[in-house]
């Protein structure tokens, strides 16, 4: 990362290329790199310059235009001396080390190196138009970087790949190498690769096909793909650490292996991918800076994916506004006063559900602007802005622009500021009027915070539900308006009226808790029953959190006899064995809606007996607000169930697969109301 004291130099100069020599020497973990950097001074007698690098190097040499020169270094920073009166100059530093850590981000083993842009290369402020790659490796790796593949060499103990790119690019990101099992594509504009894992190479086909079409999409979408390959790499799951499944840098994406293996849809690699490819436009054609990557970055690639996938009909939960895994939390982090504006520097790691909170705004800036406007929005974006720093000022003009609205208001709310509407509906009543329903009824805004926000009405009738639009806040004459009529006609009368039937729109609303929800990492206690068949309970417990462990939750399991009133008391509790096995199942089992009849389950009114399976449920925590309650209790010794990421409240699962399944209904009295 740059340092503050590099932040400082940006007024002063500029890396704006980088010709890099890097030797990857797998058994003895180590290096040797000679880069070249082109330097562009910005500011005049500028008498030394600071360049991050790692302090875990030797410096070999370093010369100015062809001349040593002197240098100081301290900590992560070396001070270059006598610095030449010329605008542009170049640098070149000779130097190696061994890798003996393993950040979040790089890693040098015997099978395969992930390498960060500036945990191996001297780094600054920049603004690149060149880059230069030669990688030397083991004869049967195979390496990737940005740009195209200008030369590949083999000699008896290693290859030479060399790749270029002389567009600007915001930054290399990473140079990967290793061994794979690859296959390219190079029927298309551009040729694809894939890099797998030899153990995932039946996802290749898929893969190939899937990018090949998203790509396509995107092209004609936004404005031509710009790199001369795209390739997909299979990386270990360390990489990026927590609540990241891929890394897109230019040119080409790193998958993680959990993509390849999950058994939750939501996550796997095909499902990712859309968003991925995305990057190679926001940001990586249009640059950003940190503080608005949660909007035009994140976002725009969330919402990219939902534009290809509703093109092709193959919406998925991760498209899915109203339906998706991290609505839940994110109303919930919401209504905790945990929520941070989209615009700020923040991890965005730790903030999964800043994802579909800036997909949301972009889905209400399309229903504001109207789809015509709102395509061509992201087309000129992209071609207006390519290859340049855009903000969220240029994207806000833009949007002024080709509407003709006034649009600040939109993104002070949305971007700038934090929380969102609470909306309720009322006063609903039916009456025929010369053979037609009307209906009519208000919306108003709940609570003191002001809101200015477009939303649908829809009335449920028969034949389907008819829609209107209302619009609640300051209106374009300057008056605030937070309670306001509607009216909608309908050959039949409704049954019920609803506040956003689509769910199009952000607002708290009232959700029922999911297996899905565990799609956010947390911290989470087990609890084991051990009045009955202990050590077959234990087992579930510890293989689940193994697993809930990989997808980065602090997962503890504690015996029944052992639990205070406190334990219950944490966000996310599981509880292993039916009554007569825990404890604590016998205290709570009547707060679960499904419950046992003896050894047998009764769902849906019918009981099951099957010893093969077992009935998983999960409830809202009666004793914490918006905390979760699981139950696993599997039907016999026999059954194995696997605590996984469901899309529903409760399931009667074999294993991993699910026989039947619900989810509890939840009134929302302020969304749904009965029609009168």
């Amino acid at each position: 990362m740059v340092s503050l004291s590099q932040e400082k130099e940006k007024s002063r100069f500029e890396i704006t290329a980088h010709r890099i020599k890097l030797h990857i020497f797998p058994l003895s973990n180590g290096i040797e790199v000679i880069d070249t950097l082109s330097i562009h001074l910005t500011a005049n007698d500028v008498e030394h310059i600071r360049i991050g690098m790692l302090p875990v190097y030797k410096i070999d040499y370093l010369t100015i235009n062809g001349k040593k020169s002197d240098f100081k270094t301290e900590r992560d920073v070396i001070q270059l001396e006598h610095i030449p009166s010329d605008s542009l100059f170049q640098v070149v530093i000779r130097y190696s080390g061994h890798l003996a850590f393993h950040s979040e981000f790089s890693l040098l083993s015997k099978d395969q190196a992930v390498l960060r842009e500036e945990e191996i290369l001297p780094h600054g402020p920049h603004a690149l138009g060149f880059v230069r790659s030669t990688i030397i490796v083991p004869k049967e790796w195979k390496a990737i970087s940005v740009g195209r593949l200008v030369a590949h060499d083999t000699t008896a103990d290693s290859s030479t790949y060399v790749w270029e790119f002389d567009q600007p690019i915001p930054n290399i990101g990473w140079i990967c190498a290793g061994k794979f099992w690859s296959e390219e594509r190079t029927d298309g504009n551009p040729p694809i690769a894939v890099h797998l894992f030899e153990d995932d190479s039946n996802s290749a086909a898929g893969i190939l096909s899937l990018t090949k079409d998203v790509v396509g999409f995107y092209s004609a979408k936004f404005t031509q793909y710009r790199f001369p390959w795209l390739s997909i790499v299979e990386v270990e799951d360390w990489v990026a650490g927590r609540n990241v499944l891929a890394i897109a840098v230019p040119g080409f994406i790193m998958v993680k292996k959990l993509a390849f293996t999950t058994e939750d849809r939501f996550n796997k690699a095909l499902s990712v991918l859309p968003h991925e490819i995305a990057h190679q436009w926001w940001p990586a054609t249009v640059f950003v800076e940190d503080q608005d990557a949660a909007f035009l970055s994140e976002g725009m690639c969330e919402y990219s994916a939902l534009l290809y996938n509703e093109s092709r009909g193959t919406a998925t939960l991760r498209d899915s506004l109203s339906h998706h895994p991290f609505l839940r939390s994110l109303i919930m982090r919401i209504q905790q006063g945990k929520d941070v504006p989209l615009q700020q520097k923040a991890d965005l790691r730790a903030l999964p559900t800043h994802y579909l909170k800036a997909s949301y705004v972009h889905n209400m800036l399309r229903h504001l602007v109207g789809d015509s406007t709102f395509f061509q929005l992201y087309h000129e974006y992209a071609h207006r802005f390519g290859k340049t720093t855009a903000h969220l000022s240029d994207f806000e003009h833009l949007a002024e622009e080709l509407s003709g609205k006034k649009l600040g208001w939109f993104f002070d709310q949305w971007v700038k500021n934090r929380g969102i509407p609470r909306l309720k509906i009322y006063n609903v009543k039916s009456v025929l009027k010369e053979n037609t329903w009307v209906t009519r009824g208000r919306v108003r805004l709940v609570g003191y915070d002001k809101y200015t926000t477009l939303t649908s009405v829809g009335v449920e009738t028969p034949q389907g539900i008819k829609q209107t639009t209302v619009w609640l806040g300051t209106d374009s004459s300057g008056v605030f308006h937070n309670d306001v009529p509607f009216e909608i006609s309908s050959e039949t009368k409704p049954t019920r009226a609803i506040l956003d039937p689509r769910g199009d729109f952000l607002k708290i609303q009232k959700l029922p808790p999911k297996f899905g929800d565990l799609r956010e990492p947390a911290d989470g206690l087990m609890i084991v029953g051990t009045q009955q068949h202990a050590d077959h309970l234990l087992h579930l417990a510890r293989k689940d959190s193994v697993e809930m462990e990989k997808s980065w939750w602090s997962i503890s399991i504690r015996y029944d006899t052992a639990i205070t009133l406190g334990d219950l008391q944490r966000e996310r509790v599981f509880l292993y064995g039916k009554a007569s096995e825990n404890r604590v199942v016998a205290d709570l089992e009547k707060k679960f809606p499904l419950g046992f009849r003896g050894d047998s389950v009764v769902v849906k009114g019918e009981t099951v007996c099957d010893s093969t399976l077992a009935l998983l449920q999960v409830i809202e925590n009666p004793y914490i607000a918006d905390g979760m309650l699981g139950w696993i209790a599997p039907l016999s010794e026999h059954a194995e169930p696997e605590l996984l990421p469901y899309d529903n409240s409760w399931t009667l699962v074999r294993g991993k697969d699910e026989i039947v399944s619900g989810t509890w209904e939840v009134k929302d009295d302020d969304l749904v109301v009965d029609v009168k």
